[in-house]
Parts: structure tokens; sequence; C-alpha cells
């Protein structure tokens, strides 16, 4: 076993509990899927997934955005974050830029590098940035765009025999439908 194959193992671990934590809105959550995104990194680069691996070094950005975010609401205000929503309008102009994005991403990515699925890797790419904010947000439809990219991922990841990725993106799938529902419990709730 190399190197990378820890590193997966580690990473997917990590990841895991970051989902189970952020669908609880435990804080903690954050420091998890730092510690993922940073592991995740070395194998991207690894598999040629080279946008996968810059996703992750935003998502290691946003963790800390969405610790600092989480934390600030909690401290400074006798009123949490809590879950919103934003309208569809909102979520139609998101798809049409994050769709625009990713075709002028992918050919870049076609034409300055070897990965593999340029736009395949950009599109979870763009999405993923725009679900990360709003999961940070807590605005509730990040979950519909997680449970979207993450099943896209298990194909992306079984294409790049990363098996361990793929397993944990179809367990993130599920665990995305879960979170759906757990937050727009806790909407209702507020």
């Amino acid at each position: 076993m190399n190197i990378f194959n820890w590193i997966e193992y580690i990473s997917s671990a990590c990841g895991l509990l970051y989902v189970i934590l952020i669908m609880r809105q435990n804080i903690w959550c954050w420091l998890f899927g730092i510690v993922s995104s940073a592991l995740y990194i070395a194998s991207c680069f690894h598999a040629k997934l080279y946008l996968e691996g810059g996703l992750n070094f935003y998502y290691v950005i946003v963790g800390i955005y969405g610790w600092a975010l989480w934390m600030r609401k909690n401290n400074v205000s006798t009123k949490k974050l809590t879950v919103t929503e934003k309208k569809l309008f909102f979520h139609i102009i998101n798809v049409i830029v994050c769709i625009a994005l990713t075709m002028l991403l992918g050919k870049i990515m076609q034409r300055y590098t070897d990965s593999p699925r340029p736009f395949f890797d950009a599109a979870l790419t763009i999405f993923s940035f725009s679900a990360t904010i709003l999961e940070a947000r807590k605005i509730l439809s990040a979950w519909i765009y997680w449970f979207i990219i993450n099943g896209a991922s298990i194909v992306l990841m079984m294409d790049r025999g990363m098996y361990v990725y793929a397993i944990l993106a179809f367990v993130m799938t599920l665990l995305s439908a879960n979170g759906y529902f757990g937050w727009r419990k806790s909407m209702s709730e507020a």
C-alpha cells in the first residue's frame, strides 16, 4: 500500500465526519472538512485531477470562512446563523453562471493540461464552489447541489481509479439527502 492509499483513507474518514457533523450543524465539521480537503489535494494531483485539487484548496479556505462565520454568529449575537432558502430565480441565475464558467474553465483545462476529463472536472469544480458558499451560509438548497455533485463524483472517481473516494462520494450522495431533510426540519422549527 502506497502513501496515496493512506492519504485517501484518512481524507475519506475526515470527509465523512465533516458531512455527518455539518448535517447536525456542529461547528466542528469545519475542522474535519479542512483536514480532509488538505489531504485530498495530494491525491488529486497524483491522479491528474488538477481542478479537483484546486477545488480542495478552495475548500480549505472556505472551511476557515465557514468556521469563522458560524463561530461569529454563535458568539457575537444572540441570533445564531439559521438555515434559510434562496428564491428559484437565484438558483436559475446561479446554474447559468456555473454552466458558463464550466465551459470556460473546461476549455482552458483542455487546452493547457493533460486532464483526461477537463469539462467533467470543471463542472464538478465550479458547482462545488457555489455549493460550498451556500453551505457555509446555511442555505438549504446547498444539499440539492451536493446530491448531484456527489453523485457525479462517483463516476469521475471510478474513472480515475480512486475507489475509496468513489465509495465516499456514494455515501456522501446518500448523506446529502439526509442533510437536506435535517436542515429543512430545523428551518421549519426556527
